[in-house]
């Protein structure tokens, strides 16, 4: 239910009605928000149109049939289709966008098309909110964490999360939330590419096992940050031994006869830094914090 004494009243649209739409709406409407309307362009097709009706008569969303009626109707209007449509999808709606209303894109877009399509927003006079979608929506339904930023950001979170929406402020810069969310893929994407190599050649050797509760005793038990400035700086220092040692992983990974892409990558990465020589600038000492490593990386980088 609604956690806020005197919440405004407001009227939601989801352009799109997939999957994440329906749970997010779903969510709302048992919280108390109404009406919630949508509009579909695949609402009349003959494959996905009646799932997309099945969808809106459970979360008990009404089916607009046009964008321009949903956005005649709605106060905040949130964009969950795909990244290739959005910026076409949001030139669409600016022809129909009232001043003071919210449109809020949730697809996973890059940041300089977030950027665009908060350009073609604020002249309108509405307000823009680029709204990255930090898990997976299903488990969490209206309460999946969300990170906004744009114009429209504050008063998004203000809006919604008096209906229970976990919604973090980052700042009112278009493109930073959707920054956020790419960048930290770079990590998640990573690490599990990471992982399936590793394992796989592990479950190979038959030590699967074994390199999972090594991995562990090394990165359990302490702060992440901890655990970057420890990799980090070291590899700043130790970069050249590191590659040669990857030599070794890529010969061995074609002699068990398995895919080597992400130590490949590895490789080219350790002597992208090592080329940056940061051994000599940090004198043969690890400095303090990763942090140190970054700025020195982007300072050599930009030369």
């Amino acid at each position: 239910m609604i956690t806020s004494s005197n919440p405004t009243t407001l009227a939601l649209g989801f352009i799109g009605f997939g999957e994440a739409a329906f749970h997010i709406a779903k969510g709302l409407v048992g919280a108390g928000l109404t009406p919630i309307r949508t509009f579909d362009v695949m609402a009349h097709d003959a494959k996905v149109g009646p799932l997309i009706a099945e969808r809106a008569s459970e979360a008990k969303v009404e089916l607009e049939p046009s964008l321009c009626d949903l956005m005649a109707h709605c106060d905040i209007i949130l964009c969950a289709t795909s990244a290739k449509y959005a910026l076409s999808i949001a030139k669409d709606a600016v022809k129909s966008l009232r001043p003071g209303s919210i449109y809020a894109d949730l697809n996973s877009a890059s940041p300089g098309t977030k950027k665009q399509i908060g350009l073609l927003i604020e002249p309108t006079g509405a307000l823009f909110a680029d709204v990255a979608v930090m898990e997976l929506v299903p488990p969490h339904g209206h309460k999946v964490p969300l990170a906004v930023s744009g114009s429209g950001a504050k008063k998004f979170q203000e809006r919604l999360s008096p209906y229970g929406m976990k919604i973090s402020f980052i700042n009112e810069h278009a493109g930073s939330s959707s920054a956020l969310k790419m960048l930290r893929s770079i990590f998640m994407k990573g690490l599990t590419s990471l992982l399936l190599e590793t394992l796989t050649a592990g479950r190979k050797a038959g030590v699967d096992k074994e390199i999972m509760d090594s991995i562990s005793g090394t990165i359990n038990g302490r702060p992440l940050a901890d655990t970057a400035t420890m990799l980090i700086t070291r590899t700043a220092i130790a970069a050249e031994r590191r590659i040669a040692e990857m030599g070794e992983v890529l010969d061995t990974l074609q002699e068990m006869g398995l895919d080597s892409s992400a130590s490949a990558a590895t490789k080219v990465k350790l002597q992208a830094l090592a080329d940056l020589d940061l051994r000599t600038e940090f004198g043969n000492t690890p400095p303090e914090t990763y942090t140190a490593v970054l700025d020195a990386i982007l300072r050599k980088s930009s030369h």
